[in-house]
């Protein structure tokens, strides 16, 4: 059988893309041990995701166990085009923006130090060193679709037309939430360090 995948994609992924896709089939075809290596590859995928756009809590946690359950059911859509993650990451954006729109509240987006399921977004260590607060901090002070948007480009490594089509808003309209979310980011930043607050 083929599996269709990038024509620049290294053989290692090869393999991955071939694997993840008969993991992802078996699942599909009622296997119940494939359906748990399945579920335990991809519930710390929906959790980090879940967390990042809601913060941790109940209600992310609910909203992860939802995304798994629609992983599960669409096991048999995962085509073996790119890394299953990557898969898994859209599915559960879709799946927590749905949520958002039912008109739940949507916590500040919170990175729970305590668990190890949950990992900030890589920012690289010499930004880490240089701001006075934890990211998450400066995040909690964006206004929502600001902050939705900004997790969404920067964390979740979306497109403006992807953050669009998962938002409901134009294209033009997200990108200008992305510019305005990381301005107010520079600018809080800049005041933090011109007060000289501490490193926590």
């Amino acid at each position: 059988m083929l599996v269709a995948v990038p024509a620049d994609a290294p053989p290692d992924d090869l393999a991955d893309h071939a694997e993840a896709r008969a993991l992802a089939r078996a699942t599909a075809a009622g296997d119940r041990q494939a359906a748990t290596r399945f579920a335990r590859r991809l519930l710390p995928v929906a959790r980090r995701v879940t967390r990042a756009l809601l913060g941790a809590g109940t209600d992310a946690d609910d909203v992860s166990q939802s995304a798994l359950v629609e992983l599960l059911e669409s096991a048999r859509t995962y085509a073996g085009q790119g890394p299953l993650e990557a898969w898994a990451r859209r599915i559960t954006v879709r799946v927590t923006m749905r949520w958002l729109r039912r008109g739940r509240r949507l916590a500040v987006v919170a990175h729970d130090e305590d668990d190890p399921g949950s990992e900030p977004p890589d920012l690289g260590d010499d930004l880490r060193e240089h701001i006075p607060r934890a990211v998450t901090d400066y995040l909690e002070l964006l206004p929502e679709p600001q902050r939705i948007a900004l997790v969404l480009r920067h964390a979740l490594d979306h497109t403006l037309p992807e953050i669009a089509e998962l938002t409901g808003a134009p294209v033009p309209t997200v990108k200008s939430r992305v510019l305005k979310a990381e301005e107010t980011l520079r600018k809080l930043i800049r005041r933090d360090l011109n007060l000289g607050r501490p490193n926590p």
